[in-house]
């Protein structure tokens, strides 16, 4: 099995895939841009202005940093609620029955995201920077599964499918100390949104099935993507971010960085306990899977 898109996403015409020239400098801006599936009915649409950081063959890598006038969407009848908390039933409508979605004004909370996006893939890995409760800045990995991505020298065209990837306990991180990595902290988030598309109609079965197998493959071929997944993004991170000066040096080797972005993650241990509960109660319908 591979990894493949249960659905084409609607985008310009001339477009070209990440990863292929012509390239843009860093310090350019991109509109990274959201389109649901059904994108053509209300076209609505979330968009969210990035510097670019890195540009080429590897892959595209892009800033987001916090406060950022973003356009975000709602949901007619639910204007003032983030979609997220719209409730399931409401809204995964069959597409005859489907809730109409507006744009809105937005900004992005927190101190930022690194967005990195490897080519011909349904996935980016996100490096978002957040306020701890001690008063420091937490860094967390995040892997969003969204369609193959597709870009002009202006926007980045991409569809959420749902369906993500987060590492929430401190004591199982992604990154081990000698370079590589481990999926057993792997949590599936959003899995209860992924089965109601489904289930209440808003698109096939297949879709959600194909989402799933994404999401179980990658972690079991997570060395493939190593570039995407090195610890060093959460120095770029955190130097956008005006953090790493104080949190870690200049010329930190990726070990080094990924040793000083663990020891940043660690928190008090009310937090680890509830992240651990969250742990152990992913819904059934989560992925069975054998670690290896």
């Amino acid at each position: 099995m591979s990894l493949r898109d249960p659905y084409p996403i609607t985008a310009p015409t001339l477009v070209r895939p990440v990863g292929q020239a012509p390239y843009l400098a860093p310090g350019e801006t991109v509109t990274w841009t959201f389109r649901r599936f059904d994108f053509q009915r209300d076209h609505a649409e979330v968009a969210r202005p990035m510097q670019v950081i890195a540009d080429g063959p590897e892959g595209l890598v892009l800033w987001l940093a916090g406060g950022i006038p973003t356009q975000e969407t709602r949901i007619v009848g639910w204007e003032d609620t983030n979609p997220h908390d719209v409730p399931l039933a409401a809204r995964f409508r069959p597409p005859a029955e489907a809730p109409t979605r507006i744009n809105v004004e937005g900004a992005w909370r927190g101190r930022g995201v690194l967005k990195i996006v490897p080519p011909q893939v349904p996935f980016s890995v996100w490096v978002l920077l957040k306020d701890d409760e001690s008063g420091g800045v937490r860094a967390e990995w995040y892997v969003n599964l969204e369609a193959t991505h597709v870009r002009n020298d202006d926007a980045l065209f991409t569809s959420d499918h749902i369906l993500d990837i987060i590492f929430p306990l401190a004591s199982m991180p992604l990154h081990t100390p000698d370079g590589g990595f481990d999926v057993t902290g792997a949590v599936f988030k959003d899995v209860d949104e992924l089965a109601a598309a489904a289930s209440f109609g808003a698109w096939p079965a297949e879709w959600s099935e194909i989402i799933r197998a994404n999401g179980a493959e990658l972690l079991d071929r997570l060395g493939d993507f190593a570039w995407a997944f090195d610890p060093g993004w959460e120095t770029v991170a955190r130097r956008q971010a005006g953090e790493s000066a104080a949190s870690v040096g200049e010329d930190a080797d990726p070990s080094e960085t990924g040793r000083s972005g663990r020891a940043a993650l660690g928190a008090a241990s009310a937090r680890e306990k509830s992240f651990d509960q969250e742990h152990r109660s992913v819904p059934n319908g989560c992925y069975d899977r054998q670690f290896r």
